[in-house]
């Protein structure tokens, strides 16, 4: 099974990014959440690529990708009920155009974490309506747009947003509560299905998918209660989603980051890692095998594969460009096995705004100087770059 575009590159070479973290935003309700000092710092103006995009964009034909994965901000494009913002609008068109024009091939992510304010005020997504809200936005959002993209990611990491949320209480709307949590997970199935069949309606060829967070869950020990706690976490944070939604994506899009091990006596919070593993900056352990172990058990739906994201958080471009290459080997030895991988975007583009972490973090193939938002190519981006050419008709892939 492949992606289904006669015209399309085997692979889809790409980077990503979202809106919030690089635009520079203030009517979400993170903006709102910064202002409160719930974070290390508040985003401000970002990277300015809401400016700046049409260097931006420069880069990105620089770097020779042929897709790029970004997310329109609802909150842009609806600043308040039914009211939707032609200049927004047609801000994202002109980028979408240009991208065209570069041959770089959109994969647009409809919401990736925020929310416009007056859809927050009244409880977010668990808000009978909030389907009915997402819709509207969808809608204008196809016929304003939706001639110049084929590919979608409808919600980006669904069970983040919830566990982030609605569990641990550390993003917005900072709440505690496993019933409302669950709630939310049918909210948000629900909101997917829904998005995925009005876009078909509009564009009954566009390709919709989700971007799921998918860990490497593996025991603490060999022990047998460490074990099927592992089964437990791995049922509950990786497999159960993207069944409840299987019937409802064209591929499954796979952000793939680190591993983490299930302990008994830690029941649904695993331990991030071990002392003695490489880690990068957030402490997140470097584990590219993992990703091969995810794509087998992926295999059983017999979808098309998109890694909506992959990356590494490091003032170490050495250590990046090592994690870049072995992440692509392990996507080359899944092809290799059978298992239809047709896209890596690693994240990200730029350096920018790592939500409750804020700037510390840096995830960028460009690095980005905060203070005069200058932009600069890290060698792993030119590596990246030079892997790309190499592979430019291939599949599968290979990391020369």
């Amino acid at each position: 099974m492949s992606l289904g575009k006669a015209t399309w590159p085997p692979f889809l070479w790409g980077v990503a990014t979202s809106s919030h973290q690089i635009e520079g935003n203030q009517h979400n309700d993170w903006t709102r959440w910064e202002q409160a000092g719930r974070v290390a710092e508040p985003s401000g103006r970002s990277c300015d690529h809401w400016n700046l995009w049409p260097s931006d964009f420069s880069m990105l034909h620089q770097l020779r990708v042929n897709s790029y994965r970004f997310s329109l901000e609802w909150s842009r494009i609806e600043p308040r009920p039914g009211e939707f913002d032609a200049k927004a609008l047609g801000q994202y068109r002109a980028m979408l155009q240009r991208l065209r024009e570069l041959k770089i091939i959109p994969l647009v992510t409809l919401h990736h974490f925020t929310l416009p304010l007056w859809v927050s005020d009244q409880g977010g997504f668990l808000h009978p309506k909030a389907t009915t809200w997402f819709i509207r936005y969808v809608t204008r959002v196809m016929h304003e747009l939706g001639d110049l993209a084929d590919l979608y990611v409808t919600i980006n990491e669904p069970l983040v947003l919830v566990v982030m949320g609605y569990l641990i209480a550390q993003w917005p709307p900072g709440q505690h509560g496993f019933a409302r949590a669950l709630r939310l997970i049918n909210r948000l199935r629900d909101v997917h299905q829904a998005a995925y069949e009005t876009i078909k309606a509009v564009k009954s060829n566009a390709l919709v998918g989700l971007a799921h967070h998918l860990i490497a869950f593996e025991p603490w020990t060999n022990s047998l209660p460490d074990r099927g706690m592992a089964h437990v976490v791995r049922y509950l944070m990786n497999d159960r989603f993207v069944r409840m939604v299987r019937n409802h994506q064209d591929f499954i899009g796979v952000n793939y980051y680190t591993r983490q091990y299930a302990h008994w006596s830690q029941g649904l919070h695993p331990i991030q890692n071990r002392a003695q593993s490489p880690l990068s900056d957030l402490g997140w352990e470097i584990y590219p095998q993992g990703l091969l172990a995810l794509l087998r058990r992926l295999k059983v739906w017999q979808k098309p594969i998109l890694i909506t994201e992959n990356g590494i958080a490091t003032r170490d471009d050495s250590l990046r460009t090592t994690f870049l290459q072995e992440h692509l080997k392990v996507i080359g030895d899944a092809q290799r096995q059978g298992i239809d991988v047709r896209g890596y975007y690693h994240w990200s583009f730029l350096d920018n705004f790592e939500w409750a972490e804020g700037y510390a973090p840096r995830f960028g193939l460009v690095e980005v100087d905060y203070q005069t938002l200058t932009r600069h190519l890290r060698p792993t981006a030119l590596r990246y770059r030079a892997i790309i050419e190499a592979n430019r008709q291939r599949y599968p892939i290979s990391v020369p």
